[in-house]
């Protein structure tokens, strides 16, 4: 019998624990591919896989520590020899770990691509039309979301709207441009608005979780009136609020999209921060300016110094607390920053968007006049906010500002490169500039 082939072909299926809640699932590659997707029951799982890849794979405590670490606030403390390549931005498209974040990506990815396919061809009484619609909408904000991050990471990918079921199936497809991606990713979010409901449900994907990514995605198109509109759409919503004091965000008015973690499914992520292994740990910088009344404020309790004098990361306080996929004091940050960058600037808009994040951390009013100013306030803010998240390094590249923050010139390490065993098991992928053959 068939089985059913997690793309990309140099790797095998990641089996998946299952759980007692909705997101946890029996791995796919214990069904054969014909059997997989066929009734109700099945097509829930079918999507449950698809979330528990998302945060277990796509959001993997590795990827977490190398954009970290690429941002510039965190530091390993394992001082290897792939940590000292990111740093110095000197990847190799031979180093491990960027042939699983590949892998994690289109794993992902085909398992949405088999409920998009699937559901719509499953005849049981019990998958209601609306429920139908639902998890549809879902697998396409799942396959959205991932290949926005894959486009980020890696820049030109290829791209695969059906699912892989042999490997001759995915061999010989060019690659994609970034900004090609980013125009699927854009189809697939629009695809999902229709499907969702307006319900609000903090670890799935609705309506309201469509606009915040969508939002996002628009400031990497430059889109600054839709990012805006977008972002208007969420905080118009009295279920997205920000709440004094700061606080994490898991099951608040402050989370958009959380990724949810069981005693049977850990949080990796967890061990980056807590145990004597923590692998990660903020730098002084990043912790004097989170421990600063007049920039951190309340956010002080993402870096706390302990007894020996180690600064130890506060974003999860259990190996079972949830990540954040998408935060609400984000969308307040995309606001103000699309206001500033729009075809008829709203300043004092902006400020009032920036100011409200700084008044729920207990932090003064930004003293930022110009529109420069403003951006720079915008970006220091995400720079506290999100610290130890995977956000900075992706906001100083899309900035333009890497030159300045980073001194890092060559627009070539902007993006990582290829991992050299998908080139040698299709040959037609050509590797991104800079990183040789």
């Amino acid at each position: 019998m068939k089985k059913l082939l997690i793309w990309p072909v140099l790797f095998v299926s990641i089996l998946l624990s299952s759980c007692e809640n909705y997101l946890d699932v029996e791995s796919y590659d214990k069904v054969s591919d014909e059997n997989t997707i066929f009734d109700k029951a099945s097509a829930e799982t079918a999507v449950r896989g698809a979330y528990r890849s998302l945060a277990s794979l796509n959001y993997s405590s590795g990827f977490q520590n190398t954009i970290l670490q690429s941002g510039g606030d965190v530091r390993s403390l394992n001082n290897a020899q792939t940590d000292l390549n990111v740093i110095n931005y000197d990847l190799r498209s031979d180093i491990g770990f960027l042939s699983t974040y590949w892998a994690n990506f289109y794993n992902t990815i085909n398992r949405a691509n088999h409920v998009i396919e699937k559901v719509p061809l499953v005849n049981d009484v019990k998958l209601t039309p609306d429920l139908k619609n639902q998890l549809l909408g879902e697998a396409y904000f799942i396959r959205a979301y991932s290949y926005f991050d894959l486009a980020r990471v890696f820049g030109n990918v290829q791209v695969f709207l059906t699912p892989t079921k042999v490997v001759a199936d995915k061999l010989g497809v060019p690659k994609s441009s970034q900004a090609e991606v980013y125009a699927q990713v854009l189809a697939d979010l629009n695809q999902a608005e229709t499907f969702l409901p307006a319900t609000v449900v903090r670890n799935r994907a609705t309506k309201f979780t469509v606009y915040a990514l969508r939002a996002r995605l628009h400031l990497y198109q430059n889109n600054f009136e839709a990012a805006e509109n977008d972002a208007n759409s969420i905080l118009a919503n009295t279920n997205y609020q920000l709440v004094k004091p700061f606080n994490l965000a898991a099951g608040t008015t402050e989370s958009v999209l959380e990724f949810s973690y069981s005693v049977t499914d850990l949080n990796t992520g967890y061990g980056l921060w807590n145990t004597s292994n923590r692998q990660l740990e903020p730098k002084a910088e990043l912790h004097n300016l989170l421990n600063d009344s007049n920039v951190g404020g309340d956010r002080k309790i993402l870096s706390v110094q302990n007894a020996l004098g180690q600064f130890i990361g506060g974003i999860y306080p259990t190996n079972t607390s949830a990540a954040y996929g998408i935060r609400t004091a984000e969308l307040y940050l995309i606001r103000a920053e699309a206001r500033v960058k729009k075809a008829n600037p709203d300043v004092a808009g902006a400020l009032s968007d920036l100011n409200a994040v700084r008044a729920r951390a207990n932090v003064p009013t930004s003293t930022a006049l110009t529109p420069e100013e403003i951006l720079l306030a915008i970006e220091n803010e995400r720079r506290v906010e999100f610290a130890l998240e995977p956000h900075r390094w992706f906001d100083i590249v899309r900035t333009g500002r890497a030159p300045a923050v980073y001194n890092l010139n060559d627009p070539n390490k902007y993006i990582f490169p290829i991992p050299a065993g998908e080139i040698l098991a299709d040959p037609s992928l050509t590797q991104n500039p800079g990183y040789g053959n």
